[in-house]
């Protein structure tokens, strides 16, 4: 069988197929919303799921996390969705791997950028045996909220203005947001009701940075109730209508 296909195949309409980045405030309910997918195990290097019925892989460590990879890869189990829970402290053990394992005290420390870069790799590699396993994909960060700069002339100028973003490093985030298929924000309204934004926001006061697939016409709604089977059936709305003016 060759390796070059004979036609472009169409988009899929299973949430399984895609990756999921869904970051908020600590308390909004991420860790409840990822619990609500099909058939869920956490990989947990935080104790989100205490109080909750849910299947816990308890995460300490970089070798920890090594370790369950492959335990996901080689064992038989029936799960369905693999959540990672929470992206910010998988970045901190990779961090604390790659210097106890180099000797050194900060990332920094290693020479020309080779502590970066030793980083980078071992977070990329993580990244992407996770995605290929034959599950959903859920990740859980923390947000943060900085002034966004920009440069006039020779100067860097505060524009008063916030960037919302997930709480990463940014060479890490950059790494997670590009492996991603949909980065959903989970936000606490001034009414107290819990929802899913699902499209970026770029106004006067802030912008919100998240992204989800689709085209023109078949987008996402901005906002969804922050359930499973809210967006679930905002997504087959959307993908089924894509397929619909694709064909």
């Amino acid at each position: 069988m060759g390796m070059i296909p004979k036609e472009a195949t169409p988009p899929s309409t299973r949430m399984a197929d895609y990756s999921w980045l869904f970051f908020g405030s600590v308390g909004v309910g991420k860790t409840t919303l990822a619990n609500q997918f099909p058939a869920p195990v956490f990989i947990a290097t935080e104790q989100g799921t205490t109080a909750m019925h849910a299947a816990s892989i308890p995460v300490s460590s970089w070798q920890d996390m090594k370790l369950v990879l492959e335990a996901l890869r080689t064992e038989k189990h029936g799960y369905k969705t693999i959540i990672l829970d929470t992206v910010d402290v998988a970045y901190a053990l990779c961090s604390t791997y790659v210097c106890e394992a180099n000797g050194w005290t900060d990332v920094a420390d290693g020479d020309w950028g080779r502590g970066w870069r030793a980083v980078n790799r071992e977070w990329t590699n993580m990244l992407a045996k996770l995605r290929t396993l034959p599950v959903c994909t859920v990740f859980i960060g923390h947000e943060k909220s900085e002034e966004i700069v920009e440069r006039i002339g020779s100067r860097d100028m505060a524009t008063g203005r916030q960037r919302i973003t997930s709480a990463l490093p940014n060479s890490a985030r950059g790494t997670l947001h590009a492996a991603m298929d949909f980065i959903l924000r989970c936000e606490l309204t001034e009414d107290n009701q819990r929802i899913i934004r699902t499209q970026p926001v770029e106004n006067k006061r802030e912008r919100i940075e998240v992204k989800a697939r689709g085209h023109k016409d078949a987008m996402l709604p901005e906002t969804v109730d922050m359930s499973f089977a809210a967006l679930q059936g905002a997504f087959k709305n959307s993908f089924t209508k894509e397929q619909e003016d694709n064909g």
